[in-house]
């Protein structure tokens, strides 16, 4: 197998576990605070390797994840081509940043995504809206976590990266 096969391959698992991971079983009291490991995931491989990971492989993860999670068709994906697209847009601003400023920087695009998410047009009478405070609290946290999450992603995906991943 050449290296460009084999590294597709990594990168193809990596996605395929972060999916796994994500679409695991939590409480439902921590549910909406767990991090959103394949967005990261897909951000890493997307600032490492932009040549192998872009916005079409963002689509395609996204319609995914809409896929097996239920939620209406586009919404992840419409969501990780505009956060990838930001990525690529400021891939040097960003990939030279020290890791704690992109886990900053990665606060306010998690942020955005979660009060995106709820724009829910199918369920409108969930009681879910961007005035209550609650999902404020909520959307902070989950973007708090997720930048929180960002430095482990980064480093165990880059010796990934190191070792096996040309």
């Amino acid at each position: 197998m050449n290296n460009s096969r084999r590294s597709k391959l990594w990168i193809f698992l990596t996605l395929v576990v972060s999916i796994f991971i994500d679409l695991y079983m939590f409480p439902v009291a921590v549910l909406h605070l767990k991090p959103l490991i394949t967005l990261l995931v897909l951000i890493y491989w997307n600032m490492a390797l932009p040549d192998k990971v872009g916005v079409s492989e963002a689509l395609v993860i996204g319609l995914f994840l809409d896929i097996l999670t239920g939620s209406i068709l586009g919404l992840h994906a419409l969501l990780f081509v505009f956060i990838t697209y930001i990525c690529q847009r400021f891939f040097y601003q960003f990939r030279v940043s020290p890791v704690l400023q992109q886990s900053v920087i990665l606060f306010f695009l998690f942020f955005v995504f979660k009060i995106i998410l709820a724009f829910d047009f199918v369920n409108v009478s969930s009681g879910v809206s961007i005035s209550d405070i609650q999902y404020l609290l909520n959307a902070l946290t989950f973007a708090f976590v997720s930048s929180l999450m960002w430095p482990i992603i980064f480093f165990v995906l880059r010796e990934l990266r190191r070792k096996k991943v040309k």
